[in-house]
């Protein structure tokens, strides 16, 4: 069981703690972190999601994931980037990045915290969490944001822009 808490509009603690899928089920707003892995040629990381992912199943996404109860958003995107490529990553190799995006949806409606890392690693070096993705590979920002608009993401339209600061901040 992974508990999560539960949060308003502004990000603020309700004061419930849950099950992640009873949260799910009942479309109960929570914190999620994103993190962009870049490298020295300006490319993404994107993971290749499983087949048996309830959300988006074998699509391509960045490294993310819920943020536990008990831990802070660093310490999330800390742990997932550990779980889900096998990188480790100190405190402060981990940079906030942007704003924060909250998606309000018929279904997993959640507040999104983006961070970067640098990791200049070839994709086959990465240990992938089997359970949830199928590959990870480089990608350049214009790859990414074709791929966004021929459905093949876990991104919507709207994360365009995001990428598109990425390509002019980098």
């Amino acid at each position: 069981m992974e508990l999560i808490k539960i949060i308003d509009k502004d990000g603020n603690f309700t004061g419930q703690i849950m099950d992640k899928e009873e949260a799910h089920d009942k479309n109960l707003l929570h914190n999620e972190v994103g993190i962009f892995i870049i490298n020295d040629n300006k490319e993404i990381l994107l993971q290749k999601r499983s087949a048996n992912k309830r959300f988006d199943p074998n699509k391509w996404g960045l490294c993310a994931g819920h943020v536990d109860a008990n831990e802070s958003l660093e310490d999330a995107a800390i742990r997932e980037i550990k779980e889900e490529v096998g990188l480790d990553v100190t405190p402060k190799e981990l940079i906030p990045y942007g704003e924060r995006e909250v998606a309000i949806k018929d279904s997993n409606s959640h507040i999104t915290y983006f961070y970067y890392v640098r990791c200049n690693k070839k994709a086959e070096e990465f240990t992938i969490q089997k359970e949830e993705l199928s590959e990870v590979k480089w990608f350049n920002i214009d790859e990414i944001i074709m791929m966004i608009k021929e459905g093949k993401t876990s991104f919507k339209e709207n994360r365009i822009k995001l990428f598109e600061k990425i390509k002019s901040d980098f």
